[in-house]
């Protein structure tokens, strides 16, 4: 097994042969099928971003008390922040074809990586469950328009459940990246504009309902506590994708080159995110006026308004963008996370299933039931996990890696990334210290910021003390090429 570099980018010459490290879909992706350009990004991000969940953050600050300034000041400020990590973090990726758990194998050892891949797979299975949640409730909500007598079926909300987690992992079943993501790349393409057009339309009656802009945008900030409640709404923002801050690298692995991932990212993330979050802040905005309360769940709100027509259109809208967000955002990650775990047990498509299991099992349901439930408890909580996984990536390889892995040691239980048993102490230490950090009362407004710097601070140290000392744990690029001259 060889590497080989071609302009800049490695690849192996055959597949990794070790069945506790590796299968077809922890593989690097060859040069030849990395061919995702400018446009699948952007698409990608318009996609994963033009959903209900982010329709939530917009109402949830109005919910609050929050201005529209206040809200879209915030959801921009926030996607920009964790836009940074992300885009850092998607280099490897790009450059080696790896996905993030193979990643991870650096900066906490061939077997420890399975630890910090876990955490961020129960994260997404949360996800998953509480997108499949939505579909389901838009899909319930089809059917009632449709017939009144669905309404009185019994359990009929969880029978359109069950009908769109399967479709959900049917779609998975049919992408595994070992065929290029090709169908989520076909979904995203052909998604994405028409979810625009009927985002669009919907602002529109947002504002036609509400009497036009002027009474939208005359409504203030009645928060009592200002700076009391909006760090928590900061870090909820930041939070949101601080999962993909992780791994978007699964994505990236298929990047034509680094410029195309940066700039597609740049574009596509903060531009999309506040632009639909807007909808949400503007919708609910408008529901305080037309109904007297603001209503934050866009389902709840569609199901009011009267006109068949458009309740049909706008919910089939939510089960597209949900679909799209759920596939991409919260499967891809998980499934190879799971399938890291024990390679020749489980590949994408059982980690596809594992992963619905999951999202079930958490009650995505009871994550909804409250604005506060789902900044506070859902977004607040899991940031504080998730923040100091990414300052050690960080660290590991633009601090101390240089920016270079040995590809081939990888997949290698007995190469440089072994450590002590297959476990790097540095990379654990810096996790337990940053989530103990982050998870301190004090902190509970600022946890996610807290957990990356801590970790990232304690990994370097560690590392340039404690590692870097010791022969065959530090192989920068110049070594590598002298010792293979």
């Amino acid at each position: 097994m060889e590497v080989r570099e071609v302009d800049g980018y490695f690849e192996l010459t055959e597949e990794p042969t070790d069945p506790k490290l590796s299968n077809r879909d922890l593989a690097p992706t060859p040069v030849k099928l990395r061919n995702w350009g400018y446009y699948e990004y952007i698409a990608i991000w318009v996609g994963m971003s033009i959903c209900v969940p982010t329709w939530l953050l917009g109402s949830s600050f109005i919910a609050a008390g929050f201005s529209w300034r206040v809200a879209i000041g915030t959801i921009a400020l926030g996607n920009i922040i964790v836009l940074i990590p992300m885009v850092l973090n998607s280099f490897p990726g790009a450059r080696y074809g790896i996905p993030f758990p193979v990643i991870l194998r650096s900066s906490f050892g061939v077997y420890g990586a399975n630890i910090p891949a876990i955490m961020r797979a129960v994260v997404a299975c949360g996800w998953f469950g509480i997108q499949t949640w939505i579909g389901g409730s838009a899909i319930d909500g089809i059917l009632g328009v449709l017939s009144e007598g669905w309404k009185v079926v019994p359990g009929h909300i969880w029978i359109s459940f069950v009908i769109f987690w399967i479709i959900n992992i049917w779609v998975s079943w049919a992408a595994p990246p070992w065929k290029g993501s090709r169908a989520i790349k076909i979904m995203n393409d052909t998604a994405s504009p028409v979810l625009i057009l009927i985002g669009v339309g919907l602002l529109a009656w947002a504002v036609g309902e509400a009497g036009g802009w002027g009474p939208i945008l005359a409504q203030e900030t009645t928060v009592a506590d200002f700076w009391g409640l909006w760090p928590a709404f900061l870090v909820g923002m930041v939070a949101y994708w601080s999962t993909l801050a992780l791994n978007m690298p699964d994505l990236t692995r298929f990047a034509k080159n680094q410029r195309v991932q940066v700039v597609g990212q740049s574009i596509g993330l903060p531009v999309t995110m506040t632009a639909f979050a807007f909808l949400g802040v503007a919708t609910t905005s408008a529901s305080v006026l037309i109904y007297g309360e603001a209503v934050w769940d866009p389902i709840d709100l569609i199901l009011r308004t009267g006109n068949v027509l458009a309740e049909i259109v706008a919910l089939i809208f939510i089960v597209l963008a949900t679909t799209t967000t759920n596939v991409t955002a919260n499967v891809v990650a998980p499934a190879n996370d799971f399938a890291n775990v024990a390679p020749k047990y489980i590949d994408f498509q059982r980690g596809a299933l594992l992963t619905g299991i999951i999202g079930i099992a958490i009650q995505p349901w009871r994550l909804l039931e409250t604005y506060g439930a789902y900044i506070f408890t859902w977004l607040g909580t899991y940031s504080a996990f998730l923040g100091p996984i990414a300052g050690v990536m960080i660290a590991d390889y633009w601090i101390c890696r240089r920016q270079f892995f040995r590809l081939d040691d990888l997949y290698k239980s007995d190469g440089i990334y072994r450590f002590y048993g297959g476990v790097n102490p540095a990379g654990i230490v810096a996790l337990i210290i940053g989530i103990a950090v982050a998870l301190l009362p004090q902190m509970v407004n600022w946890r996610w910021f807290i957990g990356i710097i801590v970790a990232l601070v304690v990994y370097t140290i560690l590392f340039k003390v404690w590692l870097e000392p010791r022969s065959g744990y530090v192989v920068t690029q110049a070594q590598y090429d002298e010792a293979n001259q």
